[in-house]
This record gives structure tokens, sequence and C-alpha cells, in this order.
């Protein structure tokens, strides 16, 4: 009886995997030109966006140097302690209309 389980499971998941074995691969999206209002209107969202984003991504950049430093001083200079709080500030300071199309990722860390 567990092996005609085992065998329905297996068959039933290698039918579903198929389809994607079959894709191209390094297949892309269609890119698709937005109409020049659609454009315009996601623009103004980004810029709308940034004037909440980039002051807090800037305050937040500025608290996490403060404690980077004070990581490295309190661990005796140890770079990669004090890397460590540091990197977290990597990525973007903006918001791009890329971003909001779903065209690229909003990185906050590493």
């Amino acid at each position: 009886m567990k092996y005609a389980a085992f065998t329905v499971v297996f068959v039933a998941a290698l039918s579903c995997a198929l389809p994607v074995w079959a894709a191209p691969q390094g297949a892309r999206l269609e890119e698709v030109t937005p109409h020049p209002a659609q454009a315009a209107g996601i623009g103004l969202a980004a810029a709308l966006t940034n004037t909440v984003y980039f002051p807090v991504r800037l305050a937040m950049t500025i608290a996490t140097a403060e404690v980077g430093g004070i990581t490295g001083f309190l661990t005796g200079g140890d770079n990669v302690s004090a890397s460590a709080v540091w990197n977290s500030t990597e990525g973007q300071g903006f918001v791009t209309p890329a971003i909001l199309e779903g065209r690229e990722r909003l990185r906050l860390g590493p």
C-alpha cells in the first residue's frame, strides 16, 4: 500500500514538473512601453514616495553609522564587527519608477 501511494505521489509531482522542464531557459518577460499618462503617474508616485522614504532612509543610515562606530570602538577596533553593522545600510537610497512597476526590487540591505 505504501508503495502504491508513493508511486501516485511521485507521478503527480513529476507531471506537475514537466511544464517547468519544458520552459525555455533564460526566458524574459516582455518589455511593455507604458502609456505616457501611466508613466507620468508612476513617476509622480515615485516622487511622492521619496518624500517619506528618503528622510527615513537618511535617518536610518546616520543612526547605523553611529552604531557601527560605537560597535567598532567597543570591540577594540574590530573592523568585522563594525562592517557588519555598516553593511546593513547598503541598498537604494531612492524609490524609482522601476521599483514601483515591479521591474526592480527595493534593496534595504546586503
